[in-house]
């Protein structure tokens, strides 16, 4: 069987995503094409599938990349184990999130809104989740109603990760009462949260 997904217009690490969720799917000699715009994108499946022990196949079409993937009876992950790792393991390598900016990194606003809409996505994508996803300073701006996040971060929430932003922040940027997932906490709260947590991982 031969099956296409169309990742075009798609963040990283989006059309990853795509792909590995729909091998998933696939049986033996079967072939996934995914149809990517941008080299950047084609490249990363070609790693993942080396990675997988996939053969690949990277074709140009125009602006556009198809990158077929070859599914070989070793990659198969069994299902038992599959739904095992849908259920992240959070008692024994709690870890939790900090989130200071609405923008991800130094430099231009418009990458950084981008690569920060990409780890928020990417977070839901882990085996093991993080025990919290905490906000301050601008990240609270994340957190509230008309962010391009609160799907992934409800996600998130509805997979038992605790979602918290920094009270005085909210009111700082007049946003208390916009909070459209998780709850208000205080720093003494938010420190805590991270003297208490195995590891902070920081955007």
């Amino acid at each position: 069987m031969e099956k296409t997904i169309d990742a075009r217009g798609q963040a990283c690490p989006k059309p990853l995503v795509m792909a590995r969720d729909t091998l998933k799917t696939l049986t033996q000699d079967d072939k996934l094409n995914v149809v990517v715009d941008n080299l950047v994108s084609a490249q990363n499946l070609e790693k993942m599938a080396s990675q997988m022990n996939l053969p690949s196949q990277k074709v140009q079409q125009g602006t556009d990349y198809i990158v077929s993937l070859f599914v070989k009876k070793s990659m198969f992950i069994p299902q038992q184990e599959e739904i095992k790792c849908e259920v992240p393991t959070k008692t024994d390598n709690s870890f939790v999130v900090v989130v200071s900016s609405n923008v991800m990194g130094h430099g231009d606003d418009k990458l950084g809104s981008i690569l920060i809409k990409g780890f928020i996505y990417s977070l839901t994508c882990l085996e093991t989740l993080p025990k919290a996803v905490i906000f301050y300073n601008s990240g609270v701006k994340l957190a509230v109603e008309g962010s391009e996040v609160l799907e992934d971060l409800k996600t998130l929430a509805d997979a038992g990760v605790e979602i918290v932003a920094c009270g005085t922040c909210l009111e700082f940027y007049q946003l208390k009462e916009k909070l459209a997932v998780g709850k208000i906490v205080n720093m003494l709260d938010i420190v805590e949260r991270q003297a208490k947590a195995t590891k902070v991982v920081k955007p």
